[in-house]
């Protein structure tokens, strides 16, 4: 744990992300009245965890089905149940609210952003070594080879041997893909637990608004580092690289970060109009509207900046979400009167 808390605070130091509003992890327990808007926004991370989990159960058993059956599953079944499991991440990828734990095991779930590779150098040294195989001694491990990136890494680097018909690293993926379903359940079971069930009324919104900012703080991180220098792009920075599914996996977030906002019209848009404050949430939710609707059909960020053409959709793509990030930092804030901390642009 002390190896994935230093990771954690080293990658938050990177990538500029910012925390808004009151203390994340309220554990006591209290008679505070619970409005709509934060049940219902529990009640929605609740089930994003249980999607989570049944995505990555599903992955694991398709690499047993694989490594330990007559009946195998193709290659690109199983590739499709990584990328779908990476889609039921979206929703829970670069929280900084929430239920400590499942915080803390986030960086075991996948590790981004790797600016040197450190994913593929870590997989490849612990190729050499058979004997760390087993899911106890992946749990003591770099988190870089414990979760959804190191699948990736199995299933989609030419390096990897996965799909060889001998299946030489069979152990190596079932140990990860079943370290990964006990940390998903562990996430899944820390949501159980209210984590704001003590926290005041007057507060919510903030802690709200900061719940969607980190997220939307990191989707932006994950367009913007590729980017680099106008017209110096660095592909490799993109995340899930491997897989090409970088934009693919961006439009997740986005339709994620658009129903956390709704919540069945119990979010943060009905906490707006019940301040009179219609024309901002109209404004918000169509941004939201159009970003899903212009977002490109092509899945990979990687292959999109391969030339100029591509390199300025992907800035398109960015500046629509730095417009959703206006909406939300300097006019909802502003009109909530919410102090907001340091922005995704500090320091770059």
């Amino acid at each position: 744990m002390n190896k994935i808390k230093i990771i954690l605070v080293a990658v938050i130091a990177l990538s500029g992300l910012s925390y808004y509003g009151v203390a994340s992890h309220v554990n006591a327990t209290s008679d505070v009245p619970q409005s709509s808007s934060l049940i219902s926004v529990v009640q929605y991370e609740r089930q994003a965890t249980k999607n989570f989990t049944s995505k990555v159960v599903i992955l694991h058993q398709d690499i047993t089905r694989y490594c330990h059956t007559g009946n195998e599953t193709n290659s690109s079944s199983i590739k499709m149940s990584w990328i779908n499991a990476m889609h039921a991440w979206m929703p829970l990828q670069g929280q900084g609210k929430g239920p400590k734990q499942a915080i803390d095991l986030s960086w075991s779930i996948q590790f981004w952003p790797d600016k040197k590779n450190i994913t593929g150098r870590k997989m490849e040294q612990l190729l050499q070594e058979p004997n760390l195989w087993q899911i106890n001694s992946i749990k003591q491990q770099s988190v870089t080879v414990q979760g959804l990136g190191a699948l990736e890494w199995l299933l989609f680097d030419p390096l990897s041997e996965f799909f060889q018909q001998d299946k030489p690293y069979c152990q190596l993926a079932l140990s990860i893909s079943d370290n990964l379903s006990n940390n998903a359940l562990e996430i899944e079971k820390a949501w159980q637990v209210n984590p704001w069930q003590s926290l005041p009324a007057t507060q919510w919104p903030a802690e709200y608004l900061g719940l969607m900012m980190n997220q939307l703080d990191f989707l932006i991180q994950k367009i913007q580092r590729p980017l680099a220098k106008i017209g110096q792009p660095r592909p490799y920075f993109s995340e899930s690289w491997r897989a090409k599914q970088s934009f693919a996996l961006m439009l997740s977030n986005i339709k994620a970060l658009h129903q956390l906002y709704l919540v069945d019209g119990h979010g943060f848009d009905q906490l707006l109009r019940q301040r009179g404050l219609d024309d901002l949430a109209n404004r918000i939710n169509q941004q939201f509207i159009q970003t899903i609707e212009t977002w490109p059909h092509q899945p990979s960020l990687f292959d999109e900046l391969q030339t100029k053409e591509g390199y300025r959709v992907a800035l398109s793509q960015k500046n629509k979400l730095e417009r959703l990030k206006y909406l939300f930092h300097d006019e909802a804030a502003v009109e909530l009167g919410i102090a907001v901390g340091f922005n995704s642009t500090d320091g770059d």
